[in-house]
């Protein structure tokens, strides 16, 4: 081998040894999808608590300004995000119920990217003004005896699985403003077991008021409890009604914990 065709090697293996392949391309990074479910109790509970409609929509408003922190911290054009108010089973109700839950529905993944920040107040007014009217039209009436009771354990067993997101990188919220039972009558006999699972899901009741003389507090935690335990629901937290400021304080814990 002579002399320039040694050189041409030598030259050859420094600049193949210098060539360094392109780095991988960066893995796409999904955030954590935050599903807010807020489910109602409109029966007699709005007029015999008082100023509860207030206090409800005030929870409410709360939650969808808990919302709108989740999609702006995932800069918008990342957000999965969804926030959806339901309406408890209740017998003889002649609200629309499907109307405000489909007017009460955001799903951030299905708006177009150049939307999600520049119609964010739209979207805001609008969810808060149905808000408003669901309420109006909730109230129907002064007396409680015009009211059925609302099977908050059916809409568990009827609707929650079309509700709840199933995929690994989701956190289920499931925020339930009522009084007190999961079912008229309190007959615990009558929570049937669920079909299906939701691993993934903390449960937040809040606004629970039961009375304070006869201990029916211990009653309601009690019969949730053993009801969440039967159906595997492990994460859950029970709130009783307080100051509304530290209901918010509290709810805004729960979120923020699950974000960290």
């Amino acid at each position: 081998m002579n002399k320039s065709t040694l050189i041409l090697l030598i030259s050859t293996f420094i600049f193949i040894g210098s060539c360094k392949p392109p780095p991988p391309p960066d893995k796409k990074v999904v955030h954590e999808k935050h599903n807010y479910i807020i489910l109602l109790d409109l029966s007699d509970r709005i007029i015999v608590q008082d100023n509860q409609p207030e206090r409800d929509k005030e929870i409410i408003r709360h939650l969808y300004g808990l919302f709108e922190n989740k999609v702006k911290k995932d800069l918008y054009i990342k957000s999965r995000d969804e926030i959806k108010v339901v309406i408890a089973p209740q017998k003889g109700s002649e609200l629309p119920t499907y109307i405000f839950e489909d007017r009460m529905y955001v799903n951030i993944n299905n708006i177009n990217n150049v939307f999600r920040r520049k119609q964010e107040e739209k979207r805001r007014n609008e969810f808060f003004a149905n808000l408003d009217t669901l309420y109006q039209e909730a109230e129907f009436s002064k007396i409680p005896s015009e009211y059925y009771g609302a099977d908050i354990w059916k809409y568990f067993y009827e609707d929650l699985k079309d509700d709840y997101v199933k995929d690994t990188i989701t956190k289920n919220f499931l925020f339930i403003l009522t009084d007190g039972y999961p079912i008229v009558g309190k007959d615990k006999e009558k929570l049937q077991p669920l079909k299906d699972k939701f691993p993934d899901l903390h449960v937040v009741l809040i606004e629970a008021a039961p009375r304070e003389e006869d201990m029916e507090w211990d009653r309601v935690i009690n019969l949730w409890e053993e009801w969440f335990n039967e159906i595997g629901i492990k994460d859950y937290t029970l709130i009783k009604r307080k100051a509304i400021s530290k209901e918010k304080e509290q709810l805004t814990d729960i979120v923020s914990v699950e974000e960290e």
